[in-house]
C-alpha cells in the first residue's frame, strides 16, 4: 500500500466487521434497558412510586440485570475487538502520519524521533491528541499483563483519568476508575477508551482516521 488512502480502502472491510461485533455486544444492553423516571413531591412519594413501578415492571427489570450480567461475561471478548480497531488505526499513523511535532506540555515525555511523535495528533481527548490516545491505548491492550508501564502510555492515561471536569471544587481531583491504570478490575481499557473517544461506528473512525493522516 502506497498511502494511507490505500491503507483505510483496503482494511475497510475489516474494520466494519469489527465494529458490527462491537455493536452486538452493546446491543445486549440497548435491548434490555428499562428506566424509572417520574416527578414527585416527597421520598416518600419517590418510593410509592418506584415500588409501584418495580411491581409492575418486575420481568423487564430482570432481563434487564440478565442482560447486564452476560454482557459483563462478555466484556474482555468486546475489549479484544476493540483493540483490533485500535491496532488498524496505530499502523496507520505509524505507517501514514505526518506529524513531525511533539506539544509543548508533553516535551518531558515524548522525545523527538522516538516512535510516539508521529501519533502527536488529532482533537484533543481530556488533553490528550486523539492519536497518542490510540497510541496508549493499543499498548495497554496489547500488553496488559505487563505492570512495568512506560512513558507516554502512563501520562496519557493519567489525564484520561482526571482531566474529565468533574469535581472542580474538590482539592484533590476524582479519579475516573474506567481509565485509572491501577484499577485491578479492568484488564484492557480497549473498550473503554473506545467509547469515549467514539469510535463506536465505522464511520466515525475513518473520519477522524481522515482528520489525523491529513487526507
Amino acid at each position: 500500500m502506497q498511502n494511507a488512502n490505500q491503507y483505510l480502502d483496503k482494511t475497510r472491510s475489516a474494520a466494519a466487521l469489527l465494529f458490527k461485533g462491537i455493536d452486538s455486544y452493546l446491543a445486549l444492553l440497548r435491548e434490555n434497558s428499562t428506566t424509572f423516571a417520574t416527578s414527585y413531591t416527597s421520598e416518600e412519594d419517590f418510593q410509592k412510586q418506584y415500588n409501584a413501578w418495580c411491581t409492575v415492571n418486575q420481568s423487564k427489570i430482570q432481563a434487564a440485570l440478565e442482560a447486564q450480567k452476560k454482557y459483563l461475561g462478555e466484556s474482555f471478548a468486546q475489549a479484544t475487538l476493540c483493540g483490533a480497531v485500535l491496532q488498524l488505526a496505530a499502523k496507520a499513523i505509524e505507517c501514514y502520519s505526518k506529524n513531525t511535532k511533539i506539544p509543548q506540555d508533553l516535551t518531558p515525555f515524548i522525545k523527538p524521533g522516538t516512535k510516539p511523535v508521529p501519533f502527536c495528533t488529532g482533537r484533543l481527548v481530556r488533553g490528550v491528541p486523539l492519536g497518542l490516545v490510540v497510541y496508549a491505548s493499543r499498548n495497554q491492550h496489547t500488553h496488559f499483563e505487563d505492570h512495568d508501564r512506560r512513558e507516554p502510555n502512563v501520562e496519557v492515561f493519567r489525564r484520561l483519568a482526571v482531566n474529565h471536569g468533574y469535581g472542580k471544587h474538590l482539592s484533590e481531583p476524582f479519579i475516573d476508575p474506567a481509565f485509572h491504570l491501577g484499577t485491578e478490575s479492568i484488564n484492557s481499557f480497549a473498550n473503554n477508551v473506545t467509547a469515549l473517544i467514539e469510535w463506536r461506528s465505522l464511520e466515525a473512525y475513518e473520519s477522524d482516521m481522515r482528520d489525523l493522516l491529513e487526507i
